[in-house]
């Protein structure tokens, strides 16, 4: 679409969409006399349209995951696995172990396989079916984003605070890439973000139906990857907390149990369905994950920690022309974030400025995030409740936890990538909010913030410049 335009047309595009954006939110501000809400809509507004923009220019094929393409002839990776479903009409009957690829919960791939029969069904090309996928994740994507702005609403963020935090999650760019990415990552990351919101709001109301929903957007995230058990600690810890005090206060005990049993037989079906059938049939162990990717076992530990030189702000590749692959965690962390796996310097020679801002920016907000880590859930006036302060530190630890276990028990360059556990940007876009709405870091944090976000849209606007 964006080949047909020159790059002045691409230009005078974004520009008038831009003020589109800015219209609406001006409109809504003055009808409703809300401004807070005006200001949140303008940044989801613009975080969507960089997203759109994205998925528009970025084929199935561009910077995916384990997804090696539609009608690859080899009927392997997770294109393969939606196509086959599609085509059979049924779950595999095989080892899918055997096939790259189909070893993956299959709740993305289903709905994607219905998407596809649905497009193919009213007339269009099998090629644009294959691209219309790309909503889908699109519509993933901007659904976590959403509810990580409910969050930060719950969670008392508000004024600059609450729109530093939104400005951070929604311009975040490994939310972009993953809009574009055709696997079952971002759908699973969705329905972990939901799970975080509705196990806080339960925390505070009491109601079943946020337990409920809890429990099954828990399963519905396993269903589309088993990695999304990773909020379970946490929420575990909440309902603990719960019981504990009515066991105290010796009322509800017997009440409690029964929401609890509702919990646990919505979850356990949902999330557990398809791994616990590849056991019992094919004898694949649950926590199967194949080996994939660059060899790193050639690197120390001291260099896999400290060696932290660089000479690109993408990363380190030999098949991007790189003298190694990235061996470094933090910069492998940092750098999958921000520009993926891939080298966009290629693309255009203006990207790589913007680039280079936004690995600094971003190096420099993960310190930040870091610190306040610690600073906002340490402290009783940040977050005064400690059931919620713990909550959030065992949540981020878990992630935290199964990333460190998977980098080294894994010595693979896919095992550095920060998509495994991108639902944590929701935390890690929170956490800079907590100081600014108590008055503290105010200027730092809004000039971090800017220049993370305009040199984000640089990046993923140039990318696509014809």
């Amino acid at each position: 679409m964006f080949a047909d335009l020159s790059r002045k047309e691409y230009c005078i595009l974004i520009i008038l969409l831009f003020a589109g954006c800015t219209l609406i939110s001006y409109a809504f501000a003055r009808v409703s006399k809300k401004k807070q809400e005006a200001a949140s809509l303008f940044i989801f507004l613009n975080a969507g349209l960089l997203h759109v923009f994205y998925i528009i220019y970025t084929h199935t094929w561009e910077r995916q995951h384990d997804v090696i393409g539609f009608r690859n002839g080899k009927g392997i990776g997770q294109a393969a696995l939606i196509e086959y479903l599609m085509n059979e009409g049924h779950l595999p009957d095989f080892d899918p172990t055997t096939r790259w690829g189909f070893f993956q919960p299959l709740l993305h791939h289903i709905v994607s396989a219905v998407w596809l029969k649905f497009n193919l069904m009213r007339g269009m090309n099998y090629d644009r079916a294959c691209e219309y996928i790309q909503i889908l994740t699109l519509i993933y994507s901007m659904v976590l984003i959403f509810y990580g702005f409910r969050i930060f609403t719950l969670m008392g963020l508000k004024g600059r605070g609450l729109i530093i935090s939104e400005t951070l999650l929604a311009f975040h760019p490994l939310l972009i890439l993953l809009s574009g990415s055709v696997n079952n990552d971002i759908m699973s990351h969705m329905f972990l973000v939901m799970a975080i919101y509705y196990i806080l709001k339960w925390y505070r109301d009491e109601k079943l139906r946020d337990l409920f929903l809890t429990a099954l957007t828990i399963g519905l995230s396993m269903m589309a990857k088993l990695s999304g058990v990773l909020a379970a600690p946490a929420v575990a810890f909440l309902m603990l907390y719960k019981l504990i005090g009515d066991i105290r206060e010796k009322k509800g005990v017997f009440k409690r149990i029964r929401e609890y049993a509702l919990f646990a037989v919505t979850v356990f079906p949902l999330g557990l369905f398809f791994p616990i059938r590849n056991m019992i049939l094919f004898h694949v162990p649950l926590t199967y994950m194949p080996e994939v990717g660059e060899d790193l076992s050639g690197y120390s530990l001291i260099q896999r920690i400290f060696d932290i030189r660089t000479a690109t702000p993408y990363t380190c590749m030999i098949k991007n022309g790189n003298a190694y692959d990235e061996f470094n965690v933090f910069l492998a962390l940092i750098k999958t974030g921000l520009t993926g796996e891939d080298d966009y310097s290629v693309v255009n020679p203006y990207i790589t400025c913007f680039a280079w801002i936004l690995f600094f920016a971003g190096a420099v907000l993960f310190i930040t995030v870091v610190v306040l880590f610690f600073y906002v859930f340490l402290r009783n006036d940040m977050v005064k409740e400690v059931p919620i302060r713990l909550f959030w530190v065992i949540l981020i630890g878990t992630g935290i936890l199964f990333m460190l276990r998977l980098i080294f028990s894994v010595p693979n360059f896919s095992s550095e990538d920060i998509r495994y556990i991108a639902w944590i940007v929701v935390p890690a876009a929170m956490l800079p909010g907590f100081p600014v709405v108590s008055g503290k870091a105010v200027n730092y944090m809004s000039v971090l913030t800017g220049v993370f976000a305009f040199a984000s849209a640089g990046v993923y606007y140039l990318l696509g410049l014809p």
